[in-house]
């Protein structure tokens, strides 16, 4: 019996120690970071598309510059020709960043359907711009006056094509994203970028 009093001192402890631990607060739990959203926005996209849209403009336009009056006089000196090199290998970069740009686009059903749209529609925009490119280098690479006047009106001819083609593109571009939803055709219509090239040759 004394052993059995002995141990009542002891469990009246534990128990307090027990009750004690059960009143303390629980850690309070760490909260799921928000993730960061990655790639492009639909704004971004947009401007994107546009300025290298724009920008090709202004790469196929700079080509034709000073060849009407190399037309008049058949002069082809080395300064004009490194220079129609040197412009022919911008409007082949140009076109081909326009169409990375267009395949860069946000992840969302409507953006990738648009995407396609507009890779369709490129293609009569990288056509031309590689006719225009193909004939500026061929002026370039002319060795006699009757060669540069050739190609010199074959570039005249091809970069009025181009350019033709970048305005019917960006028309494409605002038709086709005002029907895809409010999202993307606010993007396309509220960025800066996105007006109609109207350079002349």
């Amino acid at each position: 019996m004394r052993k059995s009093l002995a141990l009542v001192p002891l469990l009246v402890t534990a128990l307090a120690l027990g009750a004690c631990s059960s009143n303390e607060p629980e850690p309070a739990a760490t909260p799921t970071p928000t993730p960061t959203p990655t790639g492009v926005t639909v704004a971004q996209w947009a401007d994107t598309v546009c300025v290298s849209l724009g920008e090709l403009s202004t790469a196929v336009s700079s080509v034709t510059q000073g060849l009407s009056l190399e037309l008049g006089s058949g002069d082809a000196g080395e300064q004009l020709k490194e220079q129609l090199r040197e412009k022919a290998e911008t409007v082949g970069t140009t076109a081909e960043d326009l169409v990375s740009a267009i395949r860069t686009a946000p992840d969302t059903e409507e953006a990738k359907e648009l995407s396609v749209t507009l890779q369709d529609a490129a293609e009569d925009v990288r056509s031309a711009t590689q006719d225009t490119k193909d004939a500026a280098q061929a002026a370039a690479d002319a060795t006699t006056r009757a060669e540069f006047l050739d190609a010199a009106g074959t570039t005249l001819v091809a970069a009025s094509a181009a350019l033709a083609a970048t305005e019917t593109f960006a028309t494409t571009v605002e038709s086709a994203a005002s029907v895809t939803g409010d999202t993307l055709s606010s993007a396309f219509a509220d960025v800066d970028s996105c007006v109609t090239p109207t350079s002349t040759p």
